[in-house]
Parts: structure tokens; sequence; C-alpha cells
């Protein structure tokens, strides 16, 4: 979240107050991010995660496979804007449940990405090597330094090569900033990722500014974090309209899978201290502390009024590695916990994506059924023919919405949906939650393909 990070700063720098508002809701919405950050908003959305997760049912159908929760796009130890640790990471995984972490390192020559770090089963989770670089995640099966150090690619698709060989994975990432870059002889693309979804979010990141230099608003801020954590981490949680309508079109040419990005560093922990008789400081990872005295900000002599120089007021954690691995995983569908099935997994989009935060989807099942028979499931392409259906079950009701092609085609308010195929096409699934009134993406599948006979 280093953009967000530097937003937030030239914000605190310029003083400004003016507040831009949010000008078109995204689907689904019926508040503003700050009209979201209210106790009363706050309380209900918790009392209806609660209400979800307590009333979770067996899921019908059974796909013969464990469904592993994987966090993919994940820094720790990897640079000076990173706050978490490995260890802290690994920690917060076993909490969590999480089973798999695909480590997304920002590169920094001479350290290598694959060789100085983790890999492989470490008290009881599965670690897999891999960078974020060059507008993609990627996962290569060995070190790739040398070609850093010589620059040995030429063009973007020499370094799709060069990752790819031998079997590794790599993904497009951040992709708001690349929706015109073919897919092609890519493993798949990230459909959500966490730091995209703050970068609209100008209004909240004003309120956090004002906050930092007013007592009652501190107060506040801490009282609500301590009360509703994952409800603030939630607060801005949207369904990225442009990136899936990339995924839905580029998947008609190719299987392409979705993952979802949590782009965790642990590093939105914002401290403010004393910084002297007429200032304080406010410390961000991975920037210098800045200063802002009385005579910037009139309130800020009621925040240092009886304190000792560097004595801490406030700290701020708003993104701890469980909250964020809470918060957002990619499920992979898989026999057995090694690097090598979660590597197929993944190519063939045997997967599916969840805000685990709203309430837990493990058991999600989208399959396809020839005569009653199945033969497939997300990831698997057949050949069109009569008799074909779809299945989908999962362990609470929501808005089932299927689609094929990337048009919505069908739509019910259930746990299941039996649906009975007549062309061909790309078919895949989303399910939303009501919370708090509002209508939240809750899971997405990745497709099941039905290709006309050649």
């Amino acid at each position: 979240m280093l953009k967000y990070i530097l937003i937030l700063l030239l914000i605190l720098l310029a003083g400004t107050d003016t507040a831009s508002t949010i000008s078109n809701l995204r689907p689904g919405r019926k508040y503003t991010t700050l009209e979201r950050l209210n106790p009363e908003r706050l309380r209900a959305v918790r009392d209806d995660r609660l209400r979800y997760q307590n009333s979770r049912k067996p899921v019908t159908i059974q796909m013969a496979l464990t469904d592993y929760r994987a966090i993919l796009h994940a820094h720790a130890d990897d640079s000076t804007h990173t706050g978490g640790t490995r260890p802290e990471l690994l920690a917060a995984a076993k909490r969590s449940g999480v089973k798999i972490i695909m480590l997304s390192d920002h590169v920094r020559p001479p350290r290598d990405f694959i060789n100085d770090s983790w890999r492989g089963m470490r008290d009881g989770v599965l670690f897999i090597p891999g960078a974020e670089s060059e507008g993609f995640l990627i996962y290569p099966q060995a070190s790739i330094s040398s070609s850093y150090r010589t620059k040995s690619w030429k063009t973007r698709e020499n370094f799709i090569e060069l990752v790819r060989h031998k079997g590794g994975n790599i993904f497009l990432s951040h992709v708001e900033e690349r929706l015109d870059w073919p897919a092609d002889k890519l493993d798949g693309l990230e459909i959500y990722n966490h730091h995209t979804d703050y970068k609209d979010e100008t209004e909240f990141v004003i309120w956090l500014r004002a906050g930092l230099t007013n007592s009652e608003r501190l107060m506040q801020i801490e009282k609500l974090l301590a009360e509703f954590p994952a409800e603030i981490f939630g607060i801005t949680q949207d369904y990225l309209e442009p990136i899936i309508a990339k995924w839905d079109r580029d998947s008609q040419k190719q299987r392409l899978t979705g993952i979802g990005a949590n782009d965790c560093h642990h590093n939105q922990v914002f401290t403010v201290k004393v910084a002297g008789p007429q200032a304080i400081a406010i410390e961000i990872i991975g920037d210098p502390p800045r200063t802002l005295t009385t005579e910037q900000m009139p309130r800020v002599a009621e925040m240092i009024k009886g304190r000792k120089d560097g004595e801490v007021i406030a700290k701020l954690d708003f993104d701890p590695y469980e909250l964020s691995l809470n918060y957002l995983t990619t499920h992979i569908l898989i026999r057995g916990l090694n690097e090598n099935d979660v590597r197929s997994a993944l190519k063939h989009g045997q997967a599916y994506v969840a805000h685990d935060w709203l309430c837990d989807p493990t058991g999600f099942a989208f399959i396809i059924e020839r005569q009653g028979k199945r033969i497939g499931l997300m990831g698997d392409e057949v050949k069109f023919e009569n008799g074909l259906a779809l299945r989908l079950a999962a362990p609470v009701p929501g808005q089932i919405k299927l689609f094929r092609n990337g048009q919505k085609i069908e739509e019910t308010l259930s746990d299941k949906l039996d649906f009975s195929i007549k062309e061909p096409g790309i078919y895949r699934a989303e399910i939303w939650l009501e919370i708090d009134s509002e209508q939240r993406p809750w899971v997405y599948s990745n497709a099941i393909r039905v290709m006309k006979k050649e």
C-alpha cells in the first residue's frame, strides 16, 4: 500500500481540509466509506457477519478435493516500507487457518527472492517464494537473479517466458494500471487487490488526516479499531468492475485464473508522538517522521499538553497480518498440500476467490454434470452437448449470479443453483451477501469452459 501512504503524506503536508466525496458509488453500495465508519454501521456489519457465520451448513456437493486457504501477493522482510516479518506472517497464518502463502517480494538485488526466501513447509504452512516485478506476480521454479543483473529480457514476452520456464507461474498484478495489457501466455490475473480498492478513498484519507491532529478524533479512531478491527479493515470493500470486465473479456480467449491479492505489508501503522514543546511527529513505516507544529495545526496544543517529549500519544495499526489474511483468500482445490499441486491448480483455474471476513466460504462448489454425473469443476473445459448442467452450492444463502461470457444470465437468492446449459460459453459465478442493507461481493468462482465441438 505504498502509494496509499504517499497520498496520505501529501495530504498531511498540504494541510487542506477540503474533502472530495465519492461521486459514484460502486455496485451494491448504499453508504460512502465515511458513512460505513459510523459506529452504528460498523456494529450492524459485525452482527450480520456473525449471523452468516453462525448459520453455516455443510455443502451438499462434495468436490473430492481439499479446500486450502491461500494468500497471494504477500510482503514480509522485503523492503523499507514493509513493516512485517516472515515469522509474523507465519504466526498470523496459523491463527487464521491459512495453509499456503505465496510471497511477492520487492526485487532488491543482490538479494535473491527465491534462494534467500522461505520455501516449503514451515510449521504446517506451505511457503512458495516469488516477487512483484515488471507489472506481474511471478513465481519462477528456480532463481532468475542472474537475469535481473544482466536484464537479459528485451520484451515483456521475453520476461513472461523466463518466469514460466519449467512450470513457473505468472499473474498480471495491479490490473487497474494495466487494463490494456494482453493476458495471453499468463496463468491469470488479480481480480481483486486490496491496495487497488483504496485508491479512490480520498475522502477517508482526509478524514484520517484530520484525526491524527485532533485529540477527540484520535480517541474515536482508537476506540473503533479496538471494537471493530475487521469491520474497519473492510470499510473500503468494493466490486472492481473494470478489472472483472477485463477478466471476462480475456477469459474468452484462453483459460485465465482469477486470484485474490491481499497486498499485505503490515505497514499501515501510524504513530503519533510528542516532538518538543510545540509539535507532534507522525511516524509511518518506510518514511521519515513528519512534524506538525501548533502554528500549523492549533489543535496540536491540546494533544501535547501535560506530556513529555517523545511520549507516544497514539498508535493506530490498521493492517496487522491477521486482519489481512482473514479479509481475502484464494481458495485452492487440491489433493495434497505441496508446491507442485498448488502450481498446477493455479494454472488450471482450480480455485475461487472469497472475502472470508464476511463468512467462511470453505466448501463452496461449482461443478458441471452430464446426465446427473459430475464431469468437471472450476477450471475445467468440456465439449458442449445435450444434457449438460451447472450446479453450485454454498455454506449460506446469498445472491447467486451466473455469468456466461461476462454477461449475467441467471440470478437467485439461495445457497444452491442448478442450471441447464443450452449453448457453449465461459461460465462463472459470484455470490453476494447482504451486509447492513448493502450488497457485498463474497465469492468469485473461476470459470468452467464449455466449448464447441470441432
